[in-house]
């Protein structure tokens, strides 16, 4: 019986200690992508036009390619790793202990890499096909639809890989400061990529971007003796900005022909975007204020404008962010986001420009557009909550203009779907639960549970995270979130840590799971602290009046609304008022300097890293948009500038920045170094060499080590 109860206690000890795990920083950091990963069906996609869908996973013992028909029970391993490596060896291709990343082409055929070389694989037993082979200097790899044919390009110039032999030079003039098919505008307005492929592969659009007239900017690369400098291009707010112009290589002739897009130079051409036909091609023409579009179709054979099919004005700004979307069964008519009325919503227009109909009855901005069906009647997508908090998944009849919500589980929600829309995939969190993946039909009823991810932070000391509403000034609410220690005790008195964002795009609170390196504010609850989140006026999810309350007075109406958060917090008990630090990166490192010095006393301590300190300094397409110009606001940006207020800085802070900083430019953290410097004013420093916009990999276990150090130093 002794021995028996010894074993007990034992036990109960060995299990007592396993709910109380704390996080190392490594685990905090990285841990959610690696020994901490939240189980997850991996390439988890639709085949093709069918019913099925597939994944990679484990099936009685095996480990391979899981095919599962929508509607029925059963699943089939189709091939395992074991035979794919076995195809491998048998055709020279290095063989790896991991799938390798795919696509389907039909639904017996997908495609995968290994290195620079693309092969097909078809699930009869024969060996994999080499359909493209890419020089191993090549970036931007973009395959056209059908995948025979892919655009690529190396240094400045633009190449086409035909076939493995056969390669075709589009332009060979590029040089520095001269690029072809790369991304414009510096990734604003919905562009992430240079190259823009016909419906039925005939044609490649592509951008030419000319920024030999944009002023040179100089990174210092140590990593060589002596240190040598990199020069890039990187127009700042109201200075000469970069001209790009549209192309069109006709792959039968070989010609290239340019769209007429006419002056000023400067403007932003965006949105590209093929009429299924290929009869034309629609551009989306921005000026440089950013409150002007115009959508117009061209020629892609002539590069002639054909007509403007509509405009859009606003008093801010405009931000384009999504091309013409056709219907599959009407190809004469498209759907078009817009926030016109005051949310992101959807409108029907033909291809002459006339407005079919609105689809904007719901308060509510739509998040993004998941499919059409092959009938082009119904519209999958997935739209906000009013409050910003929840992504649902919606279906939006066109001919009616009805939405019907089609996920009733609270929480945010991604979806996938079948080509006719018989069926979606949905994937969706909480706070409380990491990931459940659903298979529903079009009526938005379950018809099979794929995965329910176990909570991968079980056993370790976790305490309770909430939702809050917090009310700011002019009486509008504000979604906050409080992470609390696991032991809690309301009888205490605890130091909070605030982080951060504040800026446009930036939301940071929903009701969904936190994961990646967010899991450093659950290490510093175990260690004590309460950690606060609030998201301001100029966030999004939450319309366009929301959003655009901070335009041409950038860190005004921001720190208003972060003050009333504090006040809040002040006013809980177990809230030691006298240690509240606050933290936050880029947007957030310039509201942490904000917040510190234009309220002095409101926080003990800091830390703000890769800080915007004068708007002047940034770019033109983002800082435009939201602060116009200096010459046009200069009461804005002098308000806006933190160098102004550092004399009014109270508490102590730590600045942080990359040397190798491409977005917000070390320039800024150095010039309110020295200001301080100047000024009398001691602050704290830290460089990460060799980083670009915030530290990746290991080095970011330093740096949250690093900030860790100094809120316990200070707030300890």
């Amino acid at each position: 019986m002794r021995k028996f109860n010894l074993l007990l206690v034992l036990i109960l000890a060995v299990h007592l200690n396993g709910q109380d795990r704390m996080l190392t920083m490594d685990e905090a950091i990285t841990g959610s992508t690696t020994t901490l990963r939240t189980k997850n069906l991996t390439q988890l996609q639709w085949i093709a036009d069918t019913d099925s869908f597939s994944y990679i996973d484990s099936l009685d013992g095996r480990f391979g390619l899981i095919i599962h028909e929508a509607g029925s029970a059963d699943k089939k391993l189709v091939l395992s790793l074991d035979s794919l490596n076995t195809l491998f060896k048998k055709s020279g291709i290095e063989t790896g202990s991991h799938w390798p990343v795919f696509n389907w082409i039909n639904q017996n055929t997908f495609r995968f890499n290994s290195g620079q070389k693309y092969y097909n694989l078809t699930l009869d037993g024969t060996l994999p096909q080499l359909a493209a082979e890419i020089p191993e200097t090549a970036a931007g790899i973009d395959f056209c639809d059908d995948q025979s044919r892919a655009a690529y390009t190396i240094d400045h110039n633009l190449h086409i890989a035909f076939s493995p032999e056969m390669h075709v030079a589009v332009s060979s003039d590029g040089m520095d400061g001269l690029v072809y098919g790369q991304s414009v505008h510096r990734n604003e307005f919905g562009i992430f990529k240079g190259t823009f492929w016909s419906p039925k592969s005939n044609f490649l659009a592509f951008y030419r971007k000319d920024e030999r007239m944009v002023s040179g900017y100089p990174l210092v690369d140590i990593s060589q003796r002596p240190a040598t400098t990199k020069m890039i291009r990187y127009p700042m707010a109201g200075m000469t900005s970069e001209q790009v112009q549209v192309g069109v290589y006709n792959l039968a002739s070989g010609s290239v022909t340019y769209l007429q897009t006419g002056q000023p130079g400067d403007q932003y051409l965006t949105n590209i975007t093929w009429s299924p036909d290929e009869k034309e091609i629609y551009v989306a023409l921005l000026n440089r204020d950013q409150n002007h579009l115009r959508l117009v179709s061209y020629d892609p054979q002539t590069g002639q404008p054909l007509r403007t099919l509509f405009e859009e004005h606003d008093t801010k700004y405009v931000e384009p962010d999504h091309g013409p979307i056709f219907l599959p069964a009407t190809p004469d008519r498209f759907l078009w986001f817009s926030k016109r009325a005051g949310f992101d919503q959807l409108y029907l227009y033909d291809r002459s420009g006339r407005l079919l109909k609105s689809f904007n009855s719901l308060p509510q901005d739509i998040s993004g557009l998941v499919q059409i069906d092959a009938q082009g009647k119904n519209v999958l997508l997935t739209m906000a909550s009013v409050d910003g908090l929840e992504i649902h998944g919606w279906l939006l009849d066109l001919n009616s203009g009805k939405f019907n919500r089609l996920t009733e589980q609270a929480g945010v929600h991604n979806l996938r779907a079948s080509k006719n829309l018989n069926w979606f995939i949905d994937e969706y969190s909480d706070i409380r639960t990491p990931r459940i993946i659903l298979l529903k039909d079009k009526k938005g009823r379950t018809t099979d549970e794929l995965l329910r991810a176990p909570d991968p932070l079980r056993g370790y000391a976790i305490g309770k995270l909430e939702l809050l509403k917090i009310t700011g000034p002019e009486g509008i609410t504000h979604n906050a979130r409080l992470f609390y220690p696991k032991d809690f005790d309301p009888a205490k008195k605890y130091p909070v840590i605030v982080y951060v964002y504040g800026g446009p795009h930036g939301q940071m609170v929903q009701n969904r799971w936190t994961g990646g390196w967010s899991w450093w504010f659950w290490l510093m609850a175990q260690r004590g602290y309460l950690v606060f989140t609030m998201d301001n006026r100029g966030t999004n999810n939450r319309g366009i009046k929301y959003e655009q309350a901070i335009f041409r007075q950038l860190g005004s109406a921001e720190i208003e609304d972060q003050q009333a958060g504090v006040d809040y917090l002040k006013s809980l008990a177990f809230v030691d008022s006298s240690r509240i630090g606050v933290h936050g990166w880029s947007y957030g490192g310039f509201m942490t300097i904000s917040l510190m010095s234009r309220k002095p006393g409101l926080f003990k301590a800091g830390v703000a890293g890769g800080p915007v300190t004068d708007w002047q300094y940034y770019e033109v397409m983002y800082g435009e948009r939201y602060m116009d110009t200096p010459m046009a606001n200069p009461d804005g940006y002098e308000t806006a500038n933190v160098l102004n207020y550092v004399k009014q800085l109270r508490g102590k802070l730590l600045l942080i920045h990359d040397n190798m900083d491409n977005t917000v430019v070390w320039q800024h953290s150095l010039n309110y170094l020295e200001k301080a410097m100047k000024s009398g004013v001691q602050v704290d420093y830290a460089v990460y060499p060799g980083h670009e916009h915030n530290v990746r990999g290991k080095d970011r276990i330093h740096l949250y080590q690093k900030i860790t150090d100094y809120f316990e130093l200070h707030l300890k």
